[in-house]
């Protein structure tokens, strides 16, 4: 099922894509509230990794979902159509927003069971406000060897040579989606290593599909950008990933799945199964796309089916989000980039991290799925 839709961009802070994204505003509607939770089934033996027989239909309990619109939310309608979550007993309600920092209310408020989020200053700002939220997967990390998140360059400043090294940033104009997204604390602490104050630079705010007319105006120098804008730039002959973020700061977690508090409290089991069956849809997709291949034109076509990406052979060119077959996340990266939004006030105090990453859901999935091996 699916809420009404209005055709999204991504993020309030920085997608997690590879889809396209302009600025926030509410969801669609508010979810529908779930029905009541099924009597717990009994844990399975540590090793079982067999899916369980598929439930009937009148048994299946609702998992409501917020979506992107963006084809990173694949991972879900794998678990879908493949039948993983009806072999859990469960069935996927989708509700659309056009920013992840939307679902942050309804999820506090149980009109949301599961969404997804980067690490901005609203998440922990609304974890501060007493909204329950728990972060219980990986949904998007800058792993070395992976461009799908690039500090991106005007191409005639590089082609020229008047752009070799961070140094020859001062002076120059960055381009954010939002002020103080995530990756600028990437830039900033890149432009401190080259002894550049980041008051050096002149900062302005343009949209992720504004950015590239930036650039062809010379009205932008540099910016993070996502897919499908990377390669659309370089198709354009107007831009250029200079460096990917994976490569400035290693492993940097640009996003999470979220749970709210009562799934995961008062309806612990479904979110538990869930996680299994969300597990099976990101290494199917990391299969396609980070493994031997196997499925890859499957996944395609079903990313053009259910997302607004529509273009297959723009899909099939440009650089899929990075997602961990085993889940895990960079909690010291949460804990960085959360020091830097209080040293700019945007934050006002700590998050208890230990408290609000909560990995049983994962260590149950890794139970009866087992792990893959470590990238």
């Amino acid at each position: 099922m699916h809420g009404p839709v209005r055709m999204l961009c991504y993020l309030g802070a920085v997608p997690l894509i590879f889809g396209a994204c302009t600025s926030g505003a509410s969801p669609s509607a508010a979810p529908p509230a779930a029905p009541p939770a099924r009597a717990a089934a009994p844990p399975p033996a540590a090793a079982a990794s067999a899916p369980t027989a598929p439930a009937s239909p009148e048994a299946l309990e609702t998992v409501r979902t917020g979506v992107l619109n963006i084809a990173s939310d694949a991972v879900f309608y794998l678990s879908e159509e493949r039948g993983y979550l009806r072999e859990e007993g469960l069935e996927l309600e989708t509700t659309r927003f056009d920013s992840a920092q939307r679902m942050t209310t309804p999820l506090g408020a149980d009109q949301l069971d599961v969404g997804a989020g980067a690490p901005g200053p609203g998440l922990y700002n609304a974890i501060l406000r007493g909204i329950e939220l728990r972060i219980i997967a990986d949904r998007g990390r800058a792993v070395p060897g992976e461009r799908f998140n690039c500090l991106v360059v005007r191409k005639d400043l590089l082609d020229s040579g008047a752009v070799r090294t961070m140094a020859d940033l001062r002076g120059r104009v960055f381009a954010e989606n939002v002020p103080g997204t995530i990756t600028t604390y990437v830039l900033e602490k890149q432009l401190r290593r080259a002894g550049v104050r980041p008051d050096e630079l002149t900062y302005t705010t343009l949209p992720f599909p504004d950015t590239l007319n930036g650039f062809a105006n010379e009205a932008a120098d540099a910016a993070f950008l996502v897919e499908p804008f990377i390669t659309l730039g370089e198709k354009r002959g107007l831009s250029q990933c200079w460096k990917p973020t994976s490569e400035l700061e290693p492993n940097f977690q640009i996003a999470m799945i979220l749970y709210g508090s009562v799934f995961a409290t008062e309806r612990a089991d479904a979110a538990r199964r869930f996680t299994v069956a969300f597990m099976r849809g990101v290494r199917d997709y990391y299969r396609a796309f980070f493994g031997d291949g196997q499925g890859r034109a499957e996944l395609i076509d079903l990313i053009t089916r259910r997302t607004a990406v529509k273009d297959a052979a723009l899909l099939d060119s440009m650089a899929p989000t990075w997602m961990d077959p085993n889940g895990s996340v960079n909690v010291d990266s949460l804990r960085a980039l959360e020091r830097w939004y209080i040293e700019r006030g945007d934050v006002t105090s700590e998050v208890d991290l230990d408290r609000v990453v909560d990995t049983s859901f994962l260590d149950y999935a890794l139970q009866r799925l087992g792990r893959q091996p470590e990238r």
